[in-house]
């Protein structure tokens, strides 16, 4: 599967306030949908989960890249360079019928990340 490069940037917070906060990139690739992989931070390999493409549910946005990197409790710097590598397609992109759906499936698509790791 691809890996993707490039600088941290500024979002909108909301994946911090669902408990899933999120390193966001630009991202013009094919790849679209959410999937278990891992992001090169600090000089090691992070599981994540990765949403790429629009996000429906929120503001339609494209060109994002997204990754939730689990058991990451640091704040990174906006500009930070990442790499992130996918590993294997979860779903497609679904718009839900409000936040908290939004942040159940944000959950599930989590422990999902964990069975692939054997987190």
């Amino acid at each position: 599967m691809e890996k993707i490069k490039g600088k941290t940037l500024e979002g909108n917070k909301l994946g911090k306030q669902f408990g899933f906060p999120t390193l966001n990139i630009f991202y013009m690739g094919e790849e679209k949908g959410v999937f278990a992989g891992r992001v090169l931070l600090e000089g090691d390999w992070r599981p994540a989960a990765i949403n790429i493409g629009v996000r429906p549910t929120i503001d339609n946005e494209a060109n994002l890249c997204e990754s939730h990197i689990l058991n990451w409790t640091k704040d990174i710097t906006v500009g930070t360079e990442i790499e992130v590598e996918l590993k294997q397609k979860i779903r497609d992109t679904k718009k839900f019928a409000n936040f908290e759906e939004l942040k159940s499936q944000i959950a599930k698509d989590v422990e999902f990340v964990k069975t692939c790791y054997n987190i």
